[in-house]
């Protein structure tokens, strides 16, 4: 239909625009006029740039496709792999006439990392060609079958067969392979939290200096934490979202958190962030130790559901026991007392730490037995005070008599 056509056509006139830019920015770099490498932000990199440019946009047309209704998924495949061919990076990544739309779809995939990586290559500093390679791996298994289960996501693998032609891609689940490539960003402790920056040349356009905002800056770094913490979640990778949210919390706190934490006490000093109330708050810092903090306890929930189907032996009991402590760390990061954090829960919304500590304790008081029929939501609030004085109770006790074994020691 006529609204296919249009998307087909613009976007066939997108790639050809980039493509031919990148044929003109590689001739300006072999001249040596090109890229300035004073530069290493994420778009400023001359050809490597555009490179991008060219091969994430393939990725989305892709992604977009597989993305349809069964009943139109044929025909956007099909659409799909006529944009997506015009321009490949490594040529012998064609599919032969004959291939059939999965081998294509795989095959375009393969061309499209292939790029991304040497995207990396050229530029190490390059974050954004890192954040779509895991992306690519994330939704490998839906472009080796978009019927796949979807429940399962990223945690499913495709054939060694497949996986062998992407570099990258492992045999095993393919979001232990995006966890590997997202994590680069994240592999040392830095103030900004990932390996991403502002930068701007000595003299910068007026224009650049108009939209080199902090807010963009943060926005950027909040894409990239969430994907990350998205990524760990999925793995189930608690270490990493705790390594990043002890980052967060010893780090300095942003402006703009500052101002409302000091508004918040008519002007004064708030303290130390690390010790004001989680609950709220819309600075960079609160929502990164906010997403954080509420992975985790997500963590605890899906560990309490696969103990409820799998049953709880020896292992089981171990892993209930340091999920509880780990969601009592978590609702005292929260900074708030039993009563404000019910009140804010009748006002907007439920909060994931809480039904991890409560569902850990009701678990381990019943003989450690699962118990995930407990609606904390239906309980009223001196019911569901009562119920966060005891969990906190009973793991403070827990804590105090590990603290008294390890003296005997």
């Amino acid at each position: 239909d006529n609204s296919v056509r249009s998307y087909e056509t613009n976007m066939v006139s997108a790639l050809e625009s980039y493509s031919s830019a990148l044929y003109d920015a590689n001739g300006a770099d072999s001249k040596n006029v090109g890229t300035d490498k004073s530069r290493v932000g994420g778009s400023s990199h001359g050809s490597t740039e555009i490179l991008y440019r060219l091969h994430a946009t393939r990725l989305k047309v892709i992604i977009s496709a597989i993305r349809k209704s069964i009943g139109e998924r044929h025909v956007a495949e099909r659409e799909a792999i006529r944009i997506a061919s015009l321009h490949w990076f490594d040529e012998s990544n064609r599919s032969s006439p004959s291939a059939g739309t999965r081998e294509k779809i795989w095959d375009i995939l393969a061309d499209i990392v292939g790029a991304l990586t040497q995207c990396r290559i050229i530029e190490p500093l390059f974050h954004r060609a890192a954040y779509r390679v895991a992306q690519a791996f994330n939704w490998a298994p839906a472009f080796h079958d978009p019927d796949c289960d979807f429940s399962v996501g990223s945690m499913q693998a495709v054939p060694a067969t497949k996986s062998y032609k992407i570099r990258g891609l492992n045999s095993g689940p393919c979001a232990e392979s995006s966890a590997v490539v997202i994590g680069s960003l994240f592999e040392k402790r830095r103030a900004q939290l990932c390996s991403v920056w502002v930068t701007t040349s000595t003299t910068p356009p007026p224009f650049e200096v108009l939209n080199d905002s902090v807010r963009k800056y943060d926005t950027l770094r909040l894409k990239y934490i969430k994907a990350y913490i998205d990524n760990m979640v999925i793995c189930s990778r608690k270490d990493k979202i705790d390594s990043l949210l002890s980052w967060a919390m010893s780090s300095s706190q942003d402006l703009p958190s500052f101002y409302e934490s000091s508004a918040l006490v008519k002007g004064g000093d708030p303290g130390r962030h690390s010790k004001q109330a989680l609950l709220q708050g819309s600075g960079f810092i609160s929502i990164v130790k906010r997403y954080a903090n509420n992975a985790l306890a997500n963590i605890i929930l899906s560990d309490l559901a696969v103990m409820k189907k799998n049953g709880v032996e020896l292992e089981g009991e171990k892993l209930l026991t340091k999920d509880f402590k780990l969601a009592f760390i978590l609702f005292q990061r929260l900074n708030s007392s039993c009563e404000d954090v019910v009140k804010f829960m009748r006002d907007r919304y439920q909060i994931r730490e809480v039904a991890a500590l409560c569902k850990c304790y009701i678990s381990i008081a019943a003989g450690y037995r699962i118990n995930e029929s407990i609606n904390i939501g239906e309980m009223d609030n001196n019911t569901l005070c009562s119920l966060l004085n005891a969990a906190t109770l009973k793991a403070k006790q827990m804590f105090q008599r590990e603290s008294k074994l390890r003296a005997i020691k």
